[in-house]
């Protein structure tokens, strides 16, 4: 035989036994591969956490706790306002609208940025000091009644509620000031304190954006009068005399001082984040609804705190990036419950009103929405609703189950499957065994799952992503129902290879850092963050921007 074909016999065979090789190995190498690049990721001098970024030279820089109203100040009539947009970008404009309660009231203006800071939490940006206060109206709070606003409009076949007020002083943001979320104080001459959050938008191409749920904080928003839940006596005996239809971004917000739920839900991971320097930009859902090229050039995708309120093109663009690869974490519970819609306010200016009639098949009230039999895929109903037939666990992994009032949560509990879980690597978590005081609650998810000891809805199960894997089983009771349930953490790797987690607490954020709105007395020293899931926090993070095998983590 010539060398030439004996040569040739001889590659043959080489090739055949590494296609009979790579036939075999292939599956082993890709899990190699996939759990390679999540370890990797975990070393903090990669370039999503530990590195020099604009967060932790942010984060250098001299914090403070002044963002804090101290307890005694804070207004209830005194003074209120409202910015212009839920974000802003660097460069761009910002108006604010003030009232006082007596005019030509004297106040300050004082902008924060919330973070890390050592721990202090904030950093005093600009100030703006000797304003003269308009009385342009207020609302009271404790006795529900509008005051003075000759300006507002109330509809009330809707609820709809806008204050038309006059702009008190617009701020130009500067082209150096850091992405986050921040606190707009207004201060009156007496020290009564109120505040107005607003987003300043960051880098398009930061691993991380993290995006704040401001539809939620409207809908929950009863300045007024009303909002999507409740409704006072101006409205008795009207169509809407239980709650509102549609709420106005144009008004302030009637709890936490304005604050809505930013330091209630949201900023505990805000101040994790940035304490561990990970590279973060901010955004809020109106950036999703009028941006739907938002998520593209980011890795991960982190929806923080109580995210109840979605349109179907948010849904689109969250959808489409999971379908690309890109990670998604939803940070509490209740996520992606209730589809809204958009429309524009009085004057014109687009996304300034939030509309939900939450109609139910059930309730056979379908046709209060006048978009029922337009167009069903955008009624105003919950997602999980027959006549929209999106039940939010196919994107989340898990959906809204119950809630308590009675206490602020019950502790979190590790799923005894899921040690061999590779989130769960140095974390420490033991099966069975429960962490934390109060952190699930007050609304949970869980997951519809055969294994997950619940009775199932075949609904739901049938939209459950085919791997998933639940992290906690938190044995909870429902202040509504009486009857027991269960709360879950819970993760699913997408085709695309993109990590989904979701939290299934709307209180889970606070595990994560010891600062709180309010104390829980039942939970005494408890209230503090949980190192073990802190790192747990930290294994999500490094694999939510690299992608997985589907079947192997």
């Amino acid at each position: 035989m010539k060398f030439k074909s004996v040569v040739t016999i001889i590659t043959i065979f080489i090739i055949a036994g590494a296609l009979i090789s790579f036939y075999f190995l292939a599956p082993s190498l890709s899990s190699s591969a996939s759990n390679q690049a999540f370890v990797l990721n975990e070393d903090s001098n990669n370039v999503s956490a530990g590195s020099d970024n604009a967060i932790t030279r942010e984060n250098a820089l001299t914090g403070t706790t002044s963002w804090k109203i101290p307890t005694g100040s804070e207004s209830t009539t005194q003074i209120q306002g409202y910015v212009s947009a839920t974000s802003v970008k660097p460069g761009k404009s910002l108006m604010f609208y003030v009232s006082t309660q007596v005019a030509q009231t004297s106040y300050r203006i004082d902008i924060f940025r919330l973070g890390w800071y050592s721990g202090l939490g904030g950093r005093l940006m600009t100030s703006v000091p000797n304003l003269s206060g308009q009385a342009q109206g207020y609302y009271d709070t404790t006795g529900s009644h509008l005051v003075n606003c000759t300006s507002c409009t109330i509809a009330k076949d809707t609820g709809l509620i806008e204050t038309h007020w006059k702009p008190s002083y617009t701020l130009h943001i500067p082209t150096d000031w850091t992405t986050g979320i921040y606190l707009a104080k207004f201060t009156d001459i007496n020290g009564k304190q109120s505040y107005a959050p607003f987003d300043v938008l960051g880098s398009t191409t930061s691993p991380y954006i993290a995006v704040t749920p401001d539809t939620t904080y409207a809908a929950y928003n009863d300045w007024g009068g009303s909002g999507l839940y409740d409704a006072d006596d101006l409205f008795q005996g009207t169509a809407v005399a239980k709650r509102a239809v549609k709420v106005s971004l144009d008004k302030p917000y009637d709890v936490e001082n304005g604050a809505s739920q930013v330091l209630v839900f949201i900023v505990q991971t805000v101040r994790w984040m940035e304490q561990h320097d990970y590279d973060v930009s901010y955004a809020s859902d109106l950036d999703l609804q009028a941006n739907p090229h938002l998520l593209d050039k980011h890795k991960a995708f982190i929806s923080l705190g109580h995210d109840e309120y979605w349109t179907k093109s948010m849904r689109a663009t969250v959808e489409k990036a999971r379908n690309k690869g890109i990670g998604l974490a939803f940070m509490g519970a209740n996520a992606i419950y209730w589809q809204m819609r958009f429309e524009p306010d009085s004057d014109g200016v687009a996304n300034r009103t939030i509309v939900s009639y939450k109609v139910q098949t059930d309730n056979q009230d379908l046709a209060r929405d006048p978009m029922y039999g337009k167009d069903n895929s955008v009624v105003t109903a919950m997602w999980r609703d027959p006549v929209v037939g999106r039940p939010e666990n196919a994107v989340v992994g898990v959906l809204f189950s119950n809630l308590t009032h009675d206490q602020n949560g019950f502790p979190w509990r590790v799923a005894p499957q899921a040690v061999s879980l590779p989130l769960l690597k140095d974390t420490n978590l033991q099966p069975n065994q429960s962490y934390g005081c109060g952190v699930v609650g007050y609304e949970w998810d869980r997951a519809h799952t055969s294994s997950n000891g619940t009775p199932d809805n075949p609904s739901y199960s049938n939209t459950t992503p085919k791997n998933l894997h639940i992290i906690s089983a938190s044995p909870t009771v429902s202040s509504e129902t009486r009857q027991p349930d269960v709360s879950n953490s819970a993760y699913y790797i997408a085709p695309s290879g993109a990590l989904v987690f979701a939290t299934g607490s709307i209180y889970w954020e606070t595990t994560l850092d010891s600062y709180r709105a309010h104390d829980d007395p039942k939970c005494g020293d408890k209230s503090t963050a949980v190192p073990e899931m802190q790192v747990l926090m930290k294994n999500v993070m490094a694999a939510l921007i690299v992608k997985h095998n589907p079947n192997s983590f």
